[in-house]
């Protein structure tokens, strides 16, 4: 409950207008970083931009798993979805809104607390989420048992070229004065070549190299997880994955003494800017990597933007985005929850005589 006049409910179509009218407003109000969905909050060195300038959230990109709303005196004051991941029983939050007032944090622990009692009924085996930096969510996960073990830094590529479909961002980006035309396209020295499942092994390989351990196990991949990497954005798991509505997705890869150099995944979006996840090896040479990347992805993400998260413990892949021209834009936590051995432990325990 939220308060005497106010519920927690799950959504109805019938509430289709009113939540594009609440999360329009929540995404313009000053407190729009309250939010779940790897949206950076505008920072003083970073003010002009910031994800939800680029990433309309109001829209319905995918269809939920569980879509809660929290309702108050006859109007919907919150909203939280989270999605299955595809081929697990994980969860991803992908949004947790709140209509501003005094409010607006008891109706977002409200709406979590909700559907994490929810998950048991769906086998839920965990929830992961991704958030601005900021102590406000950070406490509230931190409240309902969530663990942050990684950051991931927003990397933005501005859109160039002659007007199109961005044409919106880019006035807004030239508003602020800090447009800029491509880097210049360059091959790398070995010949990238498509990903595919028959290198799903070298894929992982790269990817343990790349990642801590401690992460790692909490992430929990096998190398069959990478056999789809080629045609579906879902694998590496990233804070801007699951918002985003592919129309299609390639991934190449850097051949390097027998084993991949460099992995780069890039999801087409009809709306906004482009995705790109990539991972390099420390021995490669990251910028030419991505110039070669680049150059393969066409003329189409250029005009639109990329964004590219990358994990703050990627030294190398942050260096080559940086020698590429790309910007850092935001910095979001990544969280996750145990469900089954959280909630169902109790019902493990045996009774004493």
């Amino acid at each position: 409950m939220i308060d005497a006049d106010g519920a927690v409910r799950a959504a109805r179509i019938t509430d289709r207008q009113a939540l594009a009218d609440l999360s329009r407003r929540i995404h313009l109000a000053p407190d729009g970083y309250r939010r779940s969905l790897g949206v950076p909050a505008p920072s003083a060195t970073m003010p002009r931009l910031s994800l939800s300038t680029l990433i309309p959230s109001w829209l319905p990109l995918r269809h939920p798993s569980l879509h809660l709303v929290a309702e108050s005196d006859g109007e919907l004051v919150g909203s939280c979805r989270a999605i299955e991941e595809p081929r697990r029983h994980d969860w991803v939050i992908t949004e947790l809104d709140a209509a501003e007032g005094p409010m607006a944090g008891e109706v977002r622990y409200a709406l979590l607390t909700a559907l994490v009692e929810a998950a048991v009924e769906h086998n839920v085996a965990r929830f992961h989420a991704a958030c601005s930096d900021v102590p406000d969510n950070l406490e509230l996960f931190g409240q309902m048992g969530f663990m942050a073990y990684a950051q991931e830094e927003i990397q933005y590529l501005a859109p160039a070229g002659p007007a199109g479909p961005a044409s919106w961002l880019r006035r807004a980006l030239r508003r602020d004065g800090h447009a800029h035309s491509a880097p210049a396209a360059r091959g790398p020295r070995a010949e990238l070549q498509r990903a595919g499942a028959p290198d799903a092994w070298h894929l992982f390989d790269l990817w343990t190299h790349a990642t801590p351990p401690a992460i790692a196990r909490i992430e929990g991949y096998r190398a069959e997880d990478w056999e789809t990497a080629g045609h579906e954005g879902v694998v590496p798991r990233t804070s801007l994955n699951p918002l985003l509505h592919f129309s299609g997705v390639d991934a190449w890869l850097l051949p390097w003494d027998q084993r991949a150099g460099g992995f780069a995944q890039h999801g087409g979006c009809r709306e906004g800017p482009h995705y790109l996840r990539f991972l390099v090896r420390d021995t490669a040479d990251g910028a030419e990597f991505l110039r070669g990347v680049l150059n393969l992805m066409g003329a189409e993400p250029m005009a639109a933007g990329i964004l590219a998260p990358v994990r703050t413990y990627e030294a190398t892949g942050l260096r080559a985005a940086a020698d590429v021209g790309f910007e850092p834009i935001g910095r979001v936590t990544l969280l996750v929850r145990e469900v089954r051995s959280t909630v169902r432990q109790p019902a493990m325990v045996p009774a004493i005589q």
